[in-house]
């Protein structure tokens, strides 16, 4: 099965560009508690700052 499906020019340079852009610190951090609390089951009592807490431990710094 063949698609007429096409993506505009522009979206697939702004798709390129974004993910050759190199995160900040801060940014990498803050993906990574994301994916963390997306991971969790909804009946997860986790926070936010637990996370943040462990993967602070976890890289060696003290947590915020």
């Amino acid at each position: 099965m063949t698609s007429n499906l096409k993506t505009k020019d522009t979206l697939l340079r702004t798709l390129r560009r974004a993910g050759s852009k190199k995160l900040s610190f801060e940014e990498l951090q803050q993906q990574r508690v994301s994916f963390v609390i997306g991971s969790l089951s909804a009946e997860s009592n986790v926070t936010r700052a637990q996370v943040k807490e462990v993967l602070a431990n976890f890289q060696g710094r003290k947590s915020a």
